[in-house]
């Protein structure tokens, strides 16, 4: 299939609607229809969502979050370093079923990763952290970025904020 343009996600908003969403992996369709804006809403994720009108076709959230620097790849954290390296976690990423295979995912990993970027010249983030679900997303996520597995989960994947940040920003 061809790549397609489409817009730059937004946050999302109350009235969107979430109940129609299908990527075709259960719990991430649960969490978005059902706990996507209250987590907003109590701030403890952020969501942006790709549309098409007035269906939501692709989301992702992020956070703030942290590795024990002892669970963390070796490239991370010098013995000076703090306990914890601080970084924003790509909590869930989604597209729809009838829009996978079209670049949409791809697109919105990028704009979690410039988001990212921006994020981390305000406020400390050494990283972009992400749970894939399972090999594929893993292999996903390793074909777009520079990751390097935690070593007790190798689903568990860092992105140097270093290399976010020279990818991304001007």
């Amino acid at each position: 299939m061809e790549q397609a343009e489409f817009q730059v996600p937004r946050r999302l908003k109350e009235d969107d609607d979430r109940t129609s969403f299908s990527s075709g992996a259960p719990e991430l369709d649960s969490w978005f229809q059902r706990f996507a804006l209250e987590n907003q809403r109590a701030n403890r994720a952020v969501t942006y969502v790709a549309t098409d009108g007035q269906s939501v076709i692709g989301y992702y959230s992020i956070v703030v979050s942290a590795v024990e620097k002892s669970e963390a790849p070796a490239k991370f954290g010098k013995p000076s370093d703090p306990r914890l390296i601080p970084c924003i976690l790509l909590a869930r990423l989604a597209v729809s079923q009838q829009h996978q295979g079209l670049g949409l995912g791809a697109g919105l990993f990028k704009d979690a990763l410039e988001r990212s970027a921006v994020l981390s010249e305000a406020v400390a983030a050494q990283a972009m952290l992400i749970h894939a679900r399972d090999q594929v997303a893993k292999a996903f996520y390793e074909n777009l970025a520079e990751c390097f597995e935690l070593p007790d989960n190798p689903l568990h994947l860092m992105i140097p904020m270093k290399w976010i940040r020279s990818s991304f920003l001007p």
